[in-house]
């Protein structure tokens, strides 16, 4: 069985715990390392201190009053960090968050809810440089 995210290192910002649970045995049954922020509360301390980290996955709709574009101007604005893909995975609608997250520089976004059989492989593409705009 080939594990299209061997040795990859994904963190994983999400506010829903079961969405969260689902993505990281998906990216981890493929090979990646999986590290999460499921409360948003320190999420660019997180970060730093878990690099290297090959692409970040992140929810556009969180918590205590930031959002995913929040974070990732935080993530763009480092320079040890602005060369790492960012993805939104987004249950936000994609006609009016697509091109807002295409405007701000997202290297993709793909919608929830995901699909299970595809996520691992749509998230390796995105490391290849593939810019992935899925509406679901």
């Amino acid at each position: 069985m080939t594990r299209v995210l061997e040795n990859k290192r994904v963190f994983i910002v999400e506010d829903d715990v079961n969405n969260m649970a689902v993505y990281a045995v998906t990216l981890t049954n493929n090979g990646a390392s999986v590290m999460q922020d499921p409360w948003n509360a320190s999420t660019i301390e997180l970060i730093k201190r878990t690099m290297p980290i090959d692409i970040i996955l992140l929810d556009l709709m969180l918590r205590r009053g930031v959002s995913g574009y929040d974070i990732f101007d935080a993530i763009k604005s480092d320079p040890a960090r602005v060369s790492i893909p960012v993805v939104a995975v987004s249950a936000s609608d994609p006609e009016i968050e697509i091109p807002r997250a295409q405007e701000k520089g997202f290297d993709g976004f793909i919608g929830k809810p995901i699909s299970l059989l595809k996520f691992s492989a749509q998230v390796a593409a995105c490391l290849k440089g593939e810019h992935l705009w899925l509406s679901s």
